[in-house]
């Protein structure tokens, strides 16, 4: 009797302590500000390296547009140049006004001179009209693939919020079978104490005890894992505090394949960059082709060269000269340089092209499969939400038929162990469901978060 009391008090004591750790971390826990969705899906599209990356890349495509339109513009230069010039003694002779010869001397002297030059291409085959193009169809694709990058990362924050509020939940329902498994175990060492259990049904409660516990111990690590995923898309730091919202809202919808498919072929980003694409690189043939044909421009220039500055720095008074020049080039042999830029252009064009199609056939399986996946999570949510009503109520009436001895305490236990999986199943039901919900948005092309 003796060894069952301190046996009992051991037991009470580490309940206790067990029991204070739990509301300890849960103090903690309310201590740590509660992201929502929004909240955490806006912080990482901020601070995301490849939304920077792709944000950079149409920066750098806009340039390349800019630069592009530039080549249409006629350029402009001027200059201005002075400096002391020394002309040694020449060997050649010059001759003076009567005719003797006169050695030249060395001689030194100040050096003013002022340029302007303009010039233009008229026409050179469409290639600055074509690489225009194709820098404007780049930009486009740069744009597109920006768009779909945000809508990437913002359903893998959707995905690591759910995984969080997954392991959250699940901690919470083993904190409640640890809670009913420790109940049934200080009820049966109560019967025991009467005679009206056995020693057998102790052990199998202490056992049942032991392994909620173990439970219990991964949950809580499922979701210091699945914080730490979240953390890490939003660049926060591991020890950061940070806890989300376990509210979930479920919208059920009618799904149908070949619909979100046609969606998707006309409304999702990364298919309209590659198409962007396909332009980009058939104006980048077009472009190439423009070697075959010859280049016609003008220019234009006026220099002022004299020893002393002009007066008033009018260098159009005097010591000055102009010119305007028209020039038709054309290349005969350029050595297959443009044959082999067309051939390569070509080749580009062909494999932007099998992107493109290879892309849309992985869309379209993408989006049965997650078509797929959402209707069996919508039906687990149905039949699991069901379970939780008749394990519940299966739980009650074996309790109640150990209690007056109809009963065993296997029967309890395997009660118990069905109500708690019912409620876990019903919990990954429902975070498979809006992860799957937020994917199937990204295949289709809806925006989920601008």
């Amino acid at each position: 009797m003796c060894e069952r009391i301190c046996r009992s008090a051991i037991a009470a004591l580490a309940i206790a302590a067990f029991t204070c750790s739990i509301l300890a971390s849960a103090e903690c826990a309310a201590q740590e500000p509660v992201y929502s969705l929004d909240q955490c899906i806006e912080i990482a599209q901020k601070s995301n390296p490849d939304i920077a990356i792709a944000g950079e890349s149409y920066r750098k495509a806009e340039g390349n547009l800019l630069m592009n339109y530039g080549r249409l513009l006629p350029g402009f230069s001027m200059d201005f140049s002075t400096g002391h010039l020394f002309r040694g003694p020449s060997s050649s002779v010059q001759y003076d006004a009567s005719g003797r010869p006169v050695k030249s001397e060395g001689i030194d002297y100040e050096d003013y001179n002022f340029r302007l030059s303009s010039d233009i291409q008229v026409f050179d085959g469409g290639g600055n009209i074509s690489r225009v193009r194709s820098a404007m169809f780049s930009r486009d694709a740069a744009r597109e693939a920006l768009g779909y990058r945000r809508d990437v990362i913002a359903a893998s924050v959707i995905r690591a919020y759910y995984d969080f509020v997954r392991a959250k939940m699940l901690l919470r329902v083993q904190n409640e079978s640890t809670e009913s498994a420790r109940r049934n175990l200080e009820r049966t060492e109560a019967l025991l104490d009467v005679g009206s259990a056995t020693r057998a049904d102790v052990l199998k409660a202490r056992v049942r005890h032991s392994n909620t516990r173990l439970a219990l111990i991964q949950a809580r690590n499922g979701v210091e894992l699945a914080k730490q995923d979240l953390s890490a898309l939003l660049k926060m730091q591991g020890d950061q505090a940070i806890d989300v919202d376990t509210t979930m809202t479920i919208e059920f919808v009618d799904l149908d394949a070949p619909a979100e498919i046609g969606r998707a072929m006309s409304s999702r980003s990364d298919l309209k960059s590659l198409e962007h694409s396909i332009r980009s690189a058939r104006s980048g043939v077009s472009a190439a082709r423009s070697g075959w044909f010859p280049t016609l421009g003008a220019s234009f220039s006026y220099g002022w060269n004299d020893r002393k500055m002009a007066e008033d720095l009018n260098f159009f008074k005097n010591e000055y000269s102009w010119g305007i020049t028209g020039y038709l080039s054309l290349n005969i042999f350029d050595r297959f340089q443009t044959s082999s830029s067309v051939r390569i252009a070509k080749a580009d064009a062909r494999i932007a092209e099998y992107n493109l199609e290879k892309a849309k056939l992985d869309a379209a399986n993408q989006i049965r499969t997650l078509v797929l996946t959402i209707t069996q999570a919508r039906e687990r949510i149905s039949v699991a939400s069901e379970t939780v009503e008749q394990a519940n109520e299966d739980l009650r009436l074996a309790e109640e038929r150990y209690r007056v001895g109809a009963g065993t305490m296997l029967e309890t236990i395997d009660a118990q162990v069905a109500l708690t999986q019912a409620k876990a199943d019903v919990i990954q039901a429902k975070c498979d469901f809006l992860i799957a919900t937020a994917d199937l948005a990204v295949a289709t092309g809806k925006k989920i978060y601008r």
